[in-house]
């Protein structure tokens, strides 16, 4: 079965690299939203699928790219992967070609493999398969085996030398091209595998052995084409799921799959190359161009309909991918490019080539084994042949109703086909819209997050830095969300499959530009000088405010414990003034008499008791007045005791009352004494505090000389600042408007030479000699633009480089003098100046990135009418000898003349 189909291609743009920015290179390529369409400069290219930079991410490139591939090769079709773009862009990295064995890049190569082997466990049990890989490298335009074992032995002999080396001990490889037309390489390693990790092990072991080197754009450039060629036979059984031949017998599909790493496109003045890397350099461009050539040819519909020659053997990389492109074979070209802007000119290129490689057409078909295919045309032939026989003998109904029943068959394969490209179409835009549906969902919970984060209270700068950590927890609950909701609708398919007692089938698979380069620098200087005063001035009369109550509230407290020490002295001179210390003594003196009189009363009463009991109680008058004679003395005395006792308590409570006011007395001293004490520290504290401010003052007024002084240093800065960018801004102006009208003229030039290329082949017969000489002064002068153009170029590559420089430092030295590192030195710039010029820097470089893109624009346009034009086209208008005599001529007194 035969498939007609165009070169699928990916562009692949790599993020800007440390020395890129660190010479100032901003992005010139811009995505479209949703789109796979790319904008640079004034140009427009739509691909198939666009990474990076605002496309899809590049972990994408092997599901949308490749793994379809991977699908084409089990189903017997031919694929190729091909990386192409300048040195640097990525193409290595992409294709995963310097695997190790323990590489981590997930490039397009451990990826297949990590899908293959998953396939064939998948199949093993219905289908006999075998897998041999093989590993070429084309270096210096010879072939090379990467996985024979003399080059491997060599390597490991002299691990110090690089394997560009032992290259010109190996023995290349020749191409050879089989009766049918196929190209195959005579004597090539092909290794038989069975497990991933043999496969990476031969991978890994012809990545050593491949010929790399340093250059100025990329120290680890790879100075070779790879091409990595897994081979897969598979023997489909008959009875067993898969597909089988018509007859029921053994379908045996042998299939390829080149994974292609090209070396990249350099500049020898960009690259620093000389010697050996001048003439690898001077090889890689070679074929690259004999590729751009054949890419050419192949996309130019007009000469494909023609049938125009296609120049394959013009190199030995067009040679071994003639399959590839407008063959045999399902194909996709990722197109690496770099976004820097001083890249715009490989860029552009690139862009082009892959914009013309969507207009090849392959037709892949099904490759079977030559015995098995030779068998299938046999069998039919007999079917035809019985069918036939049946027709003959008279069974016409047979025979109709046979025809018939092909016909349904070869409708229902046709629908079959139809329907299984409309579910291959489908499952990838499935793909895609989950996809989508996915980033949705991880920036939805993002933006919750954030919200969450705001409404708790915490800071934007807290947000940002915890927003990584938070995204990559949130990726993986999604993915498992995604996974668990996948094995739940299996289980629920499995029971109802089960409740139902049927099983269905499963189907497989430009920057802006400013002129303001200094803003008003003047009037924002005085404006500038003008609120600073007018804040240094406030902030003085708030300090001397603050100062000033804080004074009146110190003597407010001050006056406070004066009142209230003279109020508590006052009241200590009247205790002190009543006589205490007597009136206590009288008091203590009057108590002891008192306690004097109440025992010798006491004693006395117990005297007239003692009296009174010894009376004899007889009935004699005599005792009997003599005992009431003692009981009225008793009374008397005892009603003495009980007022000597009321005077005593009297006089105790005095006493108690007089030790209460001595308490008083000496609370009252102490209070004083503290309060003296907080009249002393309030004294000191306003001292303290007026010496404080005093300080401040002189302080405040020497610093404001300072910031006098340091006005009139930065406004000497400002001016001569101004003076410069204004110098800086003409320069650059001056030199964009030369650039501008040196691109115009070269636009024109070109132009002007197609048009006149025209008129001079529509010519019967030819030009005549003046025209030819105009046409040959027209080519030299276009020349002489092209180089005029280019030296602009690298001009200003030089000087944005140079202005990137200026502003890392100035910027360095911002972050410095922030963390307080290094301290301001007389002769170092202040902080507004270099803003300033920071600012004014950055509009340079923006003006001069614009410019350098639209020069790259028609530098790259210049090399593809040069390739159209130039070379030996520009020779053919010369029909006679005595036209070529002339030009001859015609040129030395050119020549003579410029010397």
């Amino acid at each position: 079965m035969e498939s007609t189909e165009c070169v699928r291609v990916a562009v692949n743009i790599r993020p800007l690299i440390t020395p890129e920015l660190l010479n100032g290179c901003t992005d010139c390529i811009t995505v479209a939203p949703k789109e796979p369409q790319v904008h640079i400069g004034s140009h427009t290219f739509t691909y198939d699928f666009v990474y990076g930079n605002g496309g899809y991410p590049c972990s994408e490139i092997y599901n949308h790219c490749v793994a379809p591939l991977v699908d084409a090769l089990f189903k017997g079709y031919n694929a190729t992967v091909l990386a192409y773009g300048q040195t640097g862009s990525g193409k290595t990295y992409t294709m995963g070609t310097n695997y190790s064995g323990d590489c981590t890049n997930g490039g397009v190569i451990p990826n297949v493999m990590e899908d293959i082997f998953r396939r064939v466990e998948t199949t093993k049990d219905s289908s006999e398969l075998l897998l041999r890989v093989s590993f070429i490298e084309i270096f210096k335009e010879e072939v090379f085996d990467l996985l024979d074992s003399n080059s491997s032995a060599l390597l490991k002999n002299d691990s110090g030398v690089q394997a560009k080396h032992t290259a010109l001990s190996r023995a290349p490889i020749q191409i050879r091209e089989t009766a049918s037309g196929g190209i195959t390489l005579a004597g090539v390693t092909e290794a038989e595998v069975k497990t991933k990790e043999e496969m990476g092990s031969f991978l890994a072991r012809g990545s050593l052995s491949r010929a790399t080197g340093s250059t100025n754009m990329n120290s680890q450039s790879s100075r070779s084409h790879a091409i990595f060629t897994i081979t897969l036979e598979q023997k489909k059984i008959a009875g067993g799921s898969c597909t089988t031949t018509e007859d029921g017998g053994e379908d045996i599909l042998c299939a390829k799959l080149h994974l292609v790493d090209l070396a990249g496109s350099e500049r020898a003045k960009r690259t620093g190359a000389d010697g050996m890397r001048l003439k690898e350099g001077i090889h890689i461009n070679k074929g690259l161009l004999a590729l751009g050539n054949v890419i050419s040819a192949l996309g130019d519909e007009k000469k494909r309909k023609e049938g125009g020659h296609v120049p394959y053997r013009d190199s030995k990389l067009t040679r071994l991918l003639q399959d590839s492109l407008g063959g045999n074979s399902k194909t996709v070209m990722i197109a690496c490019v770099s976004p820097a802007d001083t890249n715009a000119e490989e860029t552009l290129n690139t862009l082009k080539y892959a914009n013309r490689a969507r207009n090849i057409q392959n037709k892949a078909v099904i490759n079977r084994d030559p015995a098995t295919a030779q068998m299938q045309r046999m069998r039919s032939q007999i079917e035809q042949l019985q069918t036939e026989l049946l027709f003959y003998r008279g069974d016409s109904g047979a025979f109709d109703e046979l025809q018939i029943l092909k016909h349904k068959i070869s409708l229902l394969e046709a629908s079959n086909r139809e329907l299984h490209n409309e579910l291959q179409e489908r499952r990838v835009a499935s793909e895609h819209f989950s996809k989508r549906a996915y980033d949705a969902q991880v920036e939805k919970d993002k933006l919750i997050m954030i919200i969450e984060s705001v409404r708790n209270g915490k800071s934007l700068d807290e947000i940002e830095s915890c927003q990584n950590e938070d995204v990559g927890l949130v990726n993986k609950y999604v993915s498992k969300i995604q996974e668990l909701e996948g094995e739940l609708l299996h289980i629920k398919n499995l029971k109802k499959t089960s409740n139902h007692q049927y099983s269905d089938d499963s189907y497989d698979d430009g920057p802006r530009s400013n002129n303001v380069l200094f803003p008003s620098s003047n009037e924002s200087s005085d404006c500038e000088d003008k609120v600073m005063d007018v804040t240094d001035e406030l902030e003085f009369q708030e300090k001397e405010i603050e100062h000033c109550s804080l004074q009146e509230k110190l003597d407010m407290e001050l006056k406070e414990l004066d009142k209230r020490l003279e109020e508590k002295e006052a009241e200590m001179k009247r205790f002190s003034s009543g006589g205490t210390s007597v009136l206590k003594q009288h008091y203590e003196k009057k108590v002891y008499d008192l306690e004097q009189e109440k025992r010798a009363l006491q004693r006395e009463i117990e005297g007239l008791r003692h009296n009174l009991a010894s009376i004899p109680s007889g009935p004699g008058d005599g005792a009997q007045k003599l005992k009431e004679e003692y009981v009225q003395k008793l009374n008397t005395l005892e009603t003495q005791v009980s007022v000597l006792k009321k005077k005593q308590d009297a006089q105790a409570q005095l006493m108690r009352q007089k030790q209460k006011s001595d308490d008083a007395a000496i609370k009252l001293q102490d209070e004083i004494h503290r309060i003296k004490s907080q009249k002393v520290q309030l004294q000191q504290k306003i001292k303290q505090e007026s010496e404080q401010f005093r300080a401040w003052k002189a302080s405040r007024e020497k610093e404001v000389m300072q910031l006098k002084k340091e006005g009139r240093r930065n406004e000497y800065e400002m001016h001569k600042l101004m003076a410069l960018n204004q110098k800086q801004k003409l320069v650059l102006q001056r030199k964009t408007e030369e650039a501008s009208q040196v691109t115009k003229r070269l636009k024109e030039l070109l132009d002007n030479r197609k048009a006149s290329s025209r008129e001079t082949l529509s010519g019967v017969n030819g030009p005549g000699t003046q025209a030819l000489m105009q046409a040959i002064e027209h080519e030299i002068e276009v020349t002489v633009r092209v180089h005029e153009v280019r030296s602009e170029y690298e001009r200003q590559t030089e000087e944005r480089a140079r202005m990137a420089k200026e502003v890392a430092r100035l910027r360095e030295e911002n972050e410095l003098l922030k963390n307080a590192k290094i301290s301001v030195h007389g002769d170092t710039m202040s902080p507004g100046a270099r803003n300033s010029r920071i600012f004014a820097l950055e509009n340079m470089l923006a003006t001069s990135s614009s410019t350098l893109v639209s020069m790259a624009s028609q530098l790259s346009e210049a090399e593809e009418r040069e390739r159209v034009f130039g070379g030996r086209g520009r020779w053919n208008q010369v029909r006679t000898l005595g036209d070529a005599k002339s030009i001859m001529n015609y040129l030395f007194n050119l020549a003579s003349t410029a010397r």
